[in-house]
């Protein structure tokens, strides 16, 4: 038996913070004991001292793009995990597509889970991929089904080959898909017809500046439609929906009538599209390329209105990580779109939650328990309670993080997040009892995580 005290923090449990010291057994929570309580047991094999920290359970993100195996230039989960880590994240469910070949058949699942295997600093799961290639293959999609964590499917075009986005005729088979599998089918919603006009007008618009160019041609109105017809058939066929990235208050809206209307559904949105602006992106341009785009400043603070009130579900980092070079291009419209960024997740949605007085206990749900128990991992990810994994960040609010290009773990060292200071820092990252980030020692020389 391994057992381990964490002591002295102040501990978020269901209730809300406590003062008490968390009993760890062979990896898993065991027990509380009030601070003030009998003297922890000489015969513990490590103690951790969480004095002035708070101690959270250890972020899920359910939305990263490690593209691994097949394109490890681009990141790879070793550097991705790596990063992870040291952001207090414990889990990722990586998603189908950027690796090579993407995750569309029973084949490639297996050849990715044993690819991985003893290459990732934390927990992970595997997303798979419906695509219009595969979504009549019932026999393989059955294969595939027992071991995913959930479906992912685009509705406009993924910007890999391997991977086409579904019709709008597709998707109604690729409802049927998952509703028969008893998974989430989780949707990149921006309709494609709409995206595709608009970008090839945009394209000849000559004079016009093309990184507003660019913002044009990916109008709410295309994540509306997609999500208005996507919900349509959900309440038909009765399939388990998550919208990914979503960026628009209005299209939340739409989402939380749905929820209260019966649907089953959940909406995701991530910190770029809390953090950054359209006027940050006309800045910076490349760097912060992404799909759906960012969006005006009204739109951030109407996603901040709309966490508040409680209809967002989660949180996830949507890390897409790729090369400078794809990014240093002669016209934005080639530039790869995607954000690396899940080394601040947390660090950039606390700092920024403190600095607009909305309570930790209503934010850390977002990375930690409602993440579980959509997707069916609550028994043992997302809260501290006994039983639970013992998957803990401690954090400082006394202490800052400075972020420039040295303290990047990215395989490709830039981000939107350099040279940002966060009002707080993760002091220790703890996965299943051990010690797998350390702010002096930095992240362990093990690889402990396991697919789940």
């Amino acid at each position: 038996m391994r057992e381990i005290w964490v002591k002295n923090g102040l501990v978020f449990i269901e209730e809300g913070f406590r003062e008490v010291n968390i009993r760890v057994v062979n990896g898993q929570i065991d027990s509380f004991v009030k601070s003030e309580a009998e003297p922890l047991k000489e015969e513990a094999d490590t103690v951790i001292d969480a004095g002035g920290c708070l101690v959270v359970s250890g972020f899920i993100d359910a939305h990263v793009h490690f593209n691994d195996p097949g394109r490890t230039d681009w990141e790879g989960i070793e550097t991705g995990s790596h990063a992870a880590a040291i952001g207090g994240t414990t889990t990722i469910f990586d998603m189908p597509l950027n690796c090579a070949p993407s995750i569309i058949n029973s084949k490639n699942l297996q050849d990715k889970k044993d690819y991985l295997t003893s290459k990732s600093y934390v927990d992970y799961a595997l997303w798979g991929g419906l695509t219009e290639t595969n979504i009549t293959d019932r026999k393989e999609l059955s294969q595939m089904s027992a071991g995913i964590i959930a479906w992912k499917a685009f509705m406009s075009e993924s910007g890999i080959e391997d991977f086409p986005f579904i019709s709008p005729d597709g998707l109604k088979q690729a409802m049927q898909a998952a509703k028969e599998h008893n998974k989430i089918l989780a949707l990149h919603a921006e309709w494609n017809e709409e995206i595709h006009k608009l970008t090839d007008f945009y394209k000849q618009r000559v004079g016009m500046n093309e990184r507003r160019a660019f913002l044009a041609s990916r109008p709410v109105s295309a994540e509306e439609k997609a999500v208005n017809y996507a919900l349509e058939l959900a309440a038909k066929y009765g399939t388990a929906l998550h919208f990914v990235h979503i960026s628009s208050a209005k299209v939340i809206g739409l989402i939380e009538q749905a929820k209260r209307s019966g649907i089953d559904v959940t909406v995701e949105t991530c910190p770029h599209y809390l953090i950054f602006d359209e006027e940050d992106f006309l800045k910076s341009g490349a760097i912060l390329k992404c799909a759906p785009p960012l969006r005006p400043r009204e739109e951030v603070e109407g996603l901040w209105e709309c966490l508040e009130r409680g209809w967002i579900d989660t949180i996830g980092s949507d890390h897409s990580p790729c090369l400078y070079s794809m990014k240093a291009t002669d016209s934005i419209w080639d530039a790869w779109g995607g954000i690396q960024g899940v080394q601040f997740t947390w660090l950039s949605l606390l700092d920024e939650a403190l600095k607009r007085k909305i309570s930790l206990k209503q934010i850390l749900p977002l990375g930690t328990s409602n993440v579980a128990e959509r997707f069916g991992i609550a028994e043992r990810k997302g809260r501290i309670r006994p039983g639970s994994d013992a998957d803990l960040v401690l954090i400082r609010l006394d202490e800052s993080t400075i972020v420039d290009k040295q303290s990047l773990a990215f395989r490709n060292a830039y981000s939107p997040y350099e040279d940002k200071e966060f009002l707080l820092k993760v002091k220790k990252t703890i996965l299943r009892g051990k010690v797998i980030y350390d702010d002096q020692l930095g992240v362990s020389k093990g690889k402990f995580g396991v697919c789940l």
